[in-house]
């Protein structure tokens, strides 16, 4: 972690010990105020200043904690970029970005703040290495709410969730740091502008898409369709001269022999076996070109005996890669979610209670820099206690710092400068409002 050091400078301390809380605060409760319980010589208000109103930068520490997993991914076979989105229920209007907006991880429209996240993952391991916040029209046009956020200028311009992952993939590139593929859901492959970007690009790609997609199964030339007189209007418009199939209905008209049995890895409860079909299709781009693609499509038995189907879409080469290593490079989406349940659940992710741009991506960047430690500890001692997990490096730290941890002042002390604290902060709103 010496590029962290580096990069927060002065603050080197107060981060060591945001970092430290991140680890031992109690759970669903590491906020500023509980991380400071008990520790006369570290000032609640220098910590909630550093987090606020320091002027370190959340991107160059982003950066740091991307390189140091880049490097832990080093001797690694397959590296996966894996883009996907999280949300967090909010109350109130003040919280920056928050809108009433679809929460995936929720699977509802309430009121919200949404960013798209990056990981790598490789194996068994993940770590996050970058975020972009998403901000709504209602925030973009109202340069005023922006301001009061803390929002710099150049960023309050609309992005959608694909601009900002394609964002984040060119910046990791540029960054050196290493990938073989991308792996994302739906929404990014139902983005057409943004596959034909990852092409451009040379970026390989394994994208999800939703069921009722449409897609080609020879290839179709895009022409004005034959006028007949007298039966209507003359046509204009190019349209593909062959029909379209949703994906869903194409797969329902195949038969058993048409999948392929696949081990994909080792798993808690055994080896995970999917079923697996691949084709060659065609897609219609924004530019009215007709494009190869791959169809991948994956099934497995669900707990009532009943297939569960993933339907993925690539810009891979069918002569380049087997149906095993397709399917292997699909099932890669999971381990996102898995880093997502890790960073909230052991470390912090959504545990905060800041308001502001600045603090939002300060904490963001301390979560990344916790999780590229945990996965060091994970890579350090993947022979002798390979199921160690990101719950047992928190719990290994608790007990190492159990002393320093402990509360200095006595419960009574405690709770006096707490409601200090607590007041103080009333005062100061009331006095802004």
């Amino acid at each position: 972690m010496s590029l962290f050091k580096v990069k927060t400078g002065a603050c080197f301390d107060k981060a060591k010990f945001y970092l430290r809380g991140l680890y031992t605060t109690e759970k669903t409760h590491r906020n500023i105020e509980k991380m400071t319980d008990g520790f006369p010589g570290e000032d609640y208000y220098r910590i909630q200043h550093f987090i606020s109103e320091s002027p370190w930068s959340a991107k160059d520490c982003m950066g740091a904690a991307a390189q140091d997993v880049n490097s832990l991914f080093a001797g690694q076979p397959q590296v996966a970029l894996i883009i996907d989105e999280s949300g967090e229920e909010k109350k109130g209007v003040k919280s920056v970005g928050v809108g009433h907006q679809y929460c995936g991880n929720l699977g509802k429209t309430c009121n919200s703040q949404v960013a798209v996240f990056a990981a790598l993952a490789s194996e068994n391991m993940v770590s996050i290495i970058d975020t972009r916040l998403y901000l709504p029209k209602s925030w973009t046009d109202d340069p005023e709410r922006c301001k009061k956020a803390h929002i710099p200028e150049k960023e309050i311009v609309f992005k959608t969730k694909t601009e900002l992952a394609l964002e984040i993939i060119i910046a990791q590139r540029a960054a050196g740091i290493r990938f073989d593929w991308i792996n994302a859901d739906g929404l990014y492959g139902n983005d057409s502008k943004l596959l034909s970007k990852l092409d451009e690009l040379g970026e390989l790609y394994v994208i999800d898409i939703h069921s009722n997609q449409t897609l080609f199964l020879e290839p179709f030339a895009v022409k004005v369709k034959e006028w007949v007189q007298a039966r209507g209007r003359k046509p204009t418009r190019p349209l593909p001269d062959k029909a379209s199939v949703r994906v869903d209905r194409h797969i329902a008209g195949l038969g058993d022999k048409d999948w392929e049995k696949v081990e994909l890895r080792e798993g808690t409860k055994g080896m995970l076996k999917v079923e697996t079909y691949v084709k060659q299709v065609y897609v219609l781009t924004d530019e009215s070109k007709c494009v190869g693609r791959l169809l991948i499509v994956s099934r497995k038995k669900d707990g009532k005996n009943k297939w569960e189907y993933k339907y993925s879409i690539s810009n891979a080469k069918q002569a380049e890669y087997s149906i095993a290593a397709l399917a292997y490079m699909q099932c890669h989406r999971f381990w996102v979610e898995h880093a997502f349940r890790e960073a909230k659940q052991e470390l912090g992710l959504t545990d905060y209670q800041v308001r502001g741009w600045l603090a939002w991506h300060h904490h963001m960047a301390l979560v990344m820099m916790a999780m590229a430690f945990t996965l060091s500890e994970k890579m350090a001692h993947k022979k002798t206690m390979p199921l160690l997990s990101a719950s047992d490096v928190r719990l290994l730290l608790v007990h190492k710092f159990a002393e320093t941890s402990q509360a200095k002042l006595s419960i009574e002390e405690q709770i006096k400068n707490r409601h200090l604290i607590r007041q103080k902060d009333i005062d100061i709103r009331n006095k802004r409002e």
